[in-house]
C-alpha cells in the first residue's frame, strides 16, 4: 500500500536521526500521540469534549499550575506527519523543512497548551479508570515529555490507555486473558497498559515495519521478552485458532483497503474463538495516498461475533470503540486473506 510505504519511510528516517531513545519526542506523534496548537484548538474536538467534561476548578488548576517550558527540557522535540492525529483531530499538515527544525517550531505558547490539554485529560481519565491504569508509573524510556501533576509524571498516552482499558474491561466482562493480540501497536502504549494490568498474559503484536522493531525495543526493556511475540503480517499465520482471549486494533484499520480490513478481522476471528475483540477506530477517514475511505460501519465484522457495545470513544469522539464476544464456531464462509509483507526489519540499539 501507498500510504504504509510513505507512512514507513518517514518512520525509518525518523529513527536515522534520533534514534529510538526519544521516541516518545518523535515518532509517537505517528501513532496516537496528540498535539495541540493555538492556531487551530478552535477545530479541536478533544478539547471542546475536555473542556465540557472538566470543572472551572479543574481548568483553572490545570491553567495556573506551574509548567517546565524550557527548551532544555523540551529538547528534541517535532512535529511530524503521520495522516493519523493532530492539533486539529483531523489529518496533519504535510512535513515541511522547516518544521523538521526541533524545539524551534514548537513554541512556548503551543508547549504550554500541551501541557493543559494533557492535565485536563490526565484529571479526565482518573475519574474513569476502574483499572487504576494511571496509577503506573510513565516509563522513562522513549524519553516522554515533561508534563507534571500533583509532584508526578504524566502522559496522554497512559491517559488514554485507561479509557482503553475500561473499554476494555467492560468487554472482558470480569475474565482475565492469557493470551492478548494487537495489530497495530504503535511503539507500545497499550501493551504497556495491558500487560501490567494482566502481568500472567502473553502478548502478540502484528505489525509492519518499522513500526514492529520500535514496540519490539521499547516492549523488551519493560517486560520479560518471553512473554511477547512480534509477527510481520505474512507471518501471522504463525497464531494458532482459538488461541487469543482479547484482540484489539486502535486506529490502524483506517489505513488499510477493504480486502486488508476484511484479511484483519478474519485473523482476530480465526485466532480469537470463544475470546473477545475490542476496536476504536475513526469513524471515516480517507486515505489520501491510495485515494480511499473507509467508515467503521462498512467494516466486514464476521458473523459470530457478538456486539457488546458500540460507541463514540471518549476524548476522541471522531473514533468509534466496540467490544465483541466471538463464538466457538467457525463464521460461516470465513476465508485466509493474503496479508502484506514486511519491509525491511531495523537494527535495534542493545539495551
Amino acid at each position: 500500500m501507498g500510504f504504509w510505504q510513505q507512512l514507513g519511510g518517514k518512520h525509518r528516517a525518523d529513527l536515522a536521526e534520533y534514534g529510538f531513545q526519544s521516541i516518545k519526542r518523535n515518532l509517537a506523534f505517528r501513532y496516537f500521540t496528540w498535539r495541540w496548537s493555538w492556531s487551530s484548538i478552535r477545530r479541536s474536538e478533544q478539547m471542546r469534549f475536555l473542556l465540557r467534561h472538566s470543572s472551572p476548578l479543574s481548568i483553572v488548576r490545570c491553567a495556573l499550575a506551574a509548567a517546565d517550558l524550557s527548551d532544555d527540557t523540551w529538547s528534541g522535540m517535532r512535529w511530524p506527519s503521520s495522516g493519523k492525529g493532530s492539533s486539529a483531530d483531523a489529518t496533519e499538515p504535510l512535513d515541511s523543512g522547516t518544521e523538521e527544525d526541533l524545539g524551534k517550531m514548537w513554541p512556548k505558547r503551543d508547549r504550554w497548551l500541551y501541557v493543559f490539554a494533557v492535565r485536563l485529560l490526565w484529571r479526565y481519565a482518573t475519574r474513569h479508570d476502574p483499572t487504576r491504569t494511571t496509577a503506573l508509573p510513565e516509563p522513562l524510556t522513549g524519553n516522554p515529555l515533561p508534563v507534571m501533576s500533583s509532584g508526578r509524571l504524566i502522559s496522554q498516552d497512559l491517559a488514554n490507555s485507561a479509557l482503553e482499558l475500561a473499554a476494555i474491561e467492560r468487554v472482558l466482562d470480569g475474565r482475565r486473558p492469557a493470551s492478548i493480540l494487537e495489530l497495530g501497536a504503535g511503539y507500545g502504549r497499550t501493551a504497556y497498559a495491558l500487560m501490567s494490568r494482566y502481568p500472567q498474559a502473553t502478548y502478540t503484536i502484528v505489525d509492519i515495519e518499522p513500526a514492529l522493531s520500535i514496540s519490539r525495543w521499547y516492549l523488551s526493556l519493560l517486560f520479560d521478552p518471553s512473554r511477547l511475540r512480534f509477527l510481520h503480517p505474512e507471518d501471522a499465520g504463525q497464531i494458532a485458532s482459538d488461541s487469543i482471549d482479547l484482540a484489539l486494533s486502535i486506529s490502524s484499520l483506517q489505513e488499510m483497503t477493504p480486502d486488508l480490513v476484511a484479511g484483519y478481522l478474519a485473523l482476530f476471528d480465526r485466532a480469537s474463538g470463544g475470546g473477545v475483540v475490542y476496536l476504536k477506530q475513526w469513524l471515516s477517514w480517507f486515505n489520501p495516498v491510495d485515494k480511499v475511505r473507509m467508515t467503521f460501519d462498512e467494516y466486514a465484522i464476521p458473523g459470530r461475533w457478538s456486539l457488546k457495545f458500540k460507541e463514540p470513544a471518549p476524548v476522541q469522539t471522531n473514533f468509534v470503540q466496540a467490544g465483541w464476544h466471538v463464538a466457538t464456531l467457525p463464521s460461516p464462509g470465513a476465508a485466509a486473506v493474503a496479508l502484506p509483507a514486511a519491509t525491511q526489519t531495523i537494527q535495534e540499539p542493545v539495551a
